[in-house]
């Protein structure tokens, strides 16, 4: 589906229509912008594209760039979950903290998000909805909504990455992909082969990526 009859299927207004992006936002990333997602894209050729884990962008303008490079724009789009209120890292060290941009106590990076979204001209193919991990997983079953490529880059504590591959496996397509990075994870990595163990898949580790085939 494109992004139009995504928020048609969702009863949603594009959160770009009256943004004002921001004069100077702060862009970066971890490992959002190597060669797996616009592979993975090209193999595929996905109707939609999840992303658990926005942050700043890079992934998500990597992933949304190549849907339209790969000519997909009318029938693909990249849907994005976050809280955009950080993890556990960003508030427990002082020297990540600062990236959180807090206005009264309270964390404003999603404002870098959108604008870093504009100036790379990928709003029309991409939608970020503020939820929870798992909230975001129930809210594409509540509407029947299954996803062809699902990119995890939440958590990386045990519970919550195993919780967020239970969630979204159930909106999988049959013959889709699910994958992450932060294989170098001991939490990360753990829940992954706890989770593949589960539900007998294999995993194949890529570097610091990790993909898990959905066969039916």
């Amino acid at each position: 589906m494109n992004k139009q009859q995504l928020l048609t299927t969702l009863e949603l207004e594009d959160p770009f229509k009256t943004f004002r992006p921001k004069p100077d936002p702060t862009f970066f990333g971890w490992n959002g912008d190597t060669p797996i997602f616009g592979n993975l894209i090209n193999e595929i050729k996905p109707k939609l594209v999840v992303e658990v884990g926005s942050w700043m962008g890079q992934s998500s303008i990597n992933m949304a760039s190549n849907i339209k490079a790969q000519g997909l724009s009318n029938d693909s789009c990249l849907l994005c979950f976050d809280t955009w209120l950080g993890s556990k890292e960003h508030w427990a060290d002082k020297n990540l903290r600062k990236h959180l941009h807090l206005r009264n106590g309270y964390p404003t990076f999603f404002e870098d998000f959108m604008t870093n979204v504009l100036n790379n001209d990928v709003e029309d193919v991409l939608m970020p909805i503020p939820l929870t991990s798992v909230s975001g997983a129930e809210l594409l079953k509540e509407y029947g909504i299954k996803a062809d490529l699902i990119y995890v880059d939440g958590s990386h504590e045990f519970r919550d990455v195993y919780n967020d591959l239970e969630a979204f496996w159930q909106v999988l397509s049959p013959g889709a992909i699910l994958f992450g990075d932060d294989w170098d994870w001991s939490g990360v990595r753990g829940a992954v082969l706890a989770f593949c163990a589960e539900i007998g898949c294999p995993v194949a580790p890529q570097g610091i990526n990790w993909i898990l085939r959905k066969r039916f």
